[in-house]
């Protein structure tokens, strides 16, 4: 399991850039662990969803050693 601390934190702490960060606060995310907490399907069909910052989205998950446990948890919302 992941420390809570470490989820809380704001993607600006992680080194994420203001577009990234831009992008995530127009689909209502504002820190790691909403990333681990948010449903894919439904994020999909958000007006701002796109699939260029989904794939930065996986790379900081991946960096954070976080990709893993966020599959797992879409793979059960399925």
């Amino acid at each position: 399991m992941v420390e809570i601390s470490k989820l809380d934190c704001p993607f600006s702490m992680l080194g994420m850039g203001a577009k990234f960060i831009r992008e995530a606060e127009s689909l209502g995310l504002h820190k790691l662990g909403d990333l681990l907490d948010v449903n894919l399907t439904h994020l999909k069909k958000h007006k701002n969803f796109n699939f260029l910052w989904y794939a930065d989205m996986l790379d900081l998950l991946k960096s954070q050693g976080l990709l893993r446990q966020f599959q797992e948890k879409q793979l059960d919302l399925t």
